[in-house]
């Protein structure tokens, strides 16, 4: 596989690690990961969820106070790791707003009755053993560990493993140590929100796909940005998941969006809420993203903000170049076509171009137009994802002569082929993944590629 459908195949498996990590949230256990030794015995009860009103800051959490500020109830925000490639195993960060109480949505992730309704594709989660909980520094107990066998039921394939899961005193944290995605970890910390109408639910998740099967394997190989962005989606399905089902009360069916799916303006696409992360880019985060949610709960547009050397003004410039955008994963041309004829004229600035792709089973073949007086911005005319949108900000950084980049898009991913359109059709959540996976993967390839063509100039200068 190549290019977006990548990253298409991306957002979709994000969403099966994404039910992996549910499943593992039905039983509890140690937050050690490694083998599953110690002390294993059956019949393990239920048990009161524990009081999660005043948590406080775990460790890996240092750079979010930053993208906690630009959080809003219909506007989440992705935390991407240091670096235009990162290592192995990236840990990505998602934090959303939920109208519930802490302890609600600490009691729907310590319950195994209520995460089928969460995640339906999860077929199983047997609870096979139990062991002493994480010790507490103040005498608190927070119950034994569970270790579960869990079960996921894909399209093409079914995942299994065995995970363990804990609570400290301010995360619940889980960890994948058998079967596929293992060793990984997830890390969930709740607080309440200044305003005090909501709880900020903040999920740092890192997986070891490899460890999946051989058409993960593949994806993660194929480039630098595959692992971080199936990971991104797998953290963002989860977190939603869990937040829709904790605002709803916690009873089924899982609430989800609903209503036509329906691309916004390309006037209308807008990263400035970005800005204010300037100082974290490069130095914490490679990438930071929000995902803006409609009043339907469908995706509005997602955008990525990645760091830049230069002065916005010169960064501009280059960002609105149709063949800057030919960096994309999966854009194989990007061809400027001429003016049509007849009368009147385009205007002035009215750019139409054609792109073609270089991958299979996904259709992104289309013809695009910059509009006249809206330079960065475009908009897909013809082919299966007609009315896609994408825009590109230059805002200042974290320096004079720095930029923060931002790229804004809504793909229309769900049109480019049946795979997605099936995805997208079973788990709703999966529109706002495959924007997610996508947008970081443009944004991050054009930076990488700016990044060598100025390195490129400084080593041909005088």
């Amino acid at each position: 596989m190549r290019g977006r459908t990548t990253f298409a195949s991306c957002a979709a498996l994000g969403g099966a690690i994404a039910a992996t990590a549910v499943l593992a949230a039905e039983g509890r256990g140690p937050e050690g990961g490694g083998a599953s030794t110690g002390v294993v015995r059956s019949g393990v009860g239920a048990e009161p969820a524990p009081n999660l009103r005043s948590p406080g800051v775990t460790a890996g959490f240092g750079v979010l106070s930053a993208a906690e500020a630009v959080l809003s109830d219909d506007l989440d925000v992705v935390v991407f790791p240091k670096g235009r490639r990162p290592a192995p195993r990236p840990e990505v960060t998602v934090l959303t707003r939920v109208r519930a109480k802490p302890d609600a949505i600490g009691a729907v992730l310590l319950d195994p009755s209520r995460y089928h309704v969460a995640l339906p594709p999860l077929l199983r989660a047997d609870v096979v053993g139990t062991r002493p909980g994480p010790a507490s520094t103040n005498d608190t107990s927070y119950g034994p560990a569970r270790l579960l066998d869990w079960e996921l039921e894909f399209p093409f394939f079914n995942l299994k493993g065995r995970a363990w899961l804990s609570r400290r005193a301010d995360t619940i944290e889980l960890a994948l140590v058998e079967g596929a995605f293992a060793p990984g970890r997830l890390s969930v910390r709740l607080t309440s929100a200044g305003d005090g109408r909501a709880t900020v639910m903040a999920s740092a998740v890192h997986i070891e796909p490899r460890s999946a099967n051989w058409i993960i394997r593949r994806i993660v190989a194929h480039d630098p940005w595959a692992e971080t962005a199936m990971t991104a989606a797998a953290a963002l399905v989860l977190t939603r998941a869990v937040a829709l089902l904790a605002e709803s009360g916690g009873a089924g069916p899982a609430p989800r969006p609903s209503g036509p799916m329906s691309p916004p303006a390309v006037s209308k696409l807008d990263g400035a809420a970005l800005a204010g992360v300037a100082a974290v880019l490069g130095r914490s985060a490679g990438a930071v993203a929000t995902v803006r949610r409609a009043p339907s709960g469908r995706l509005a547009w997602v955008s990525t903000a990645v760091p830049l050397a230069g002065t916005p003004s010169a960064v501009e410039a280059r960002l609105a170049a149709p063949e800057t955008w030919r960096a994309f994963p999966g854009w194989k041309s990007v061809t400027r076509l001429p003016p049509g004829g007849g009368s009147p004229a385009p205007p002035p600035g009215q750019i139409d171009f054609e792109v073609t792709d270089d991958i299979a089973f996904v259709d992104l073949d289309a013809v695009w137009r910059v509009p006249a007086g809206l330079p960065g911005r475009a908009r897909a005319l013809e082919g299966t994802v007609a009315g896609a949108v994408l825009a590109w900000q230059a805002l200042p950084g974290a320096t004079a002569d720095a930029t923060t980049a931002v790229l804004s898009l809504y793909p229309r991913l769900d049109l480019a082929g049946f795979i997605e359109k099936r995805m997208v059709a079973a788990e709703p959540l999966l529109e706002h993944a495959f924007a997610l996976a996508l947008s970081y993967a443009d944004a991050v390839a054009v930076a990488a590629a700016l990044d060598s063509a100025r390195e490129g100039r400084a080593l041909s200068a005088p």
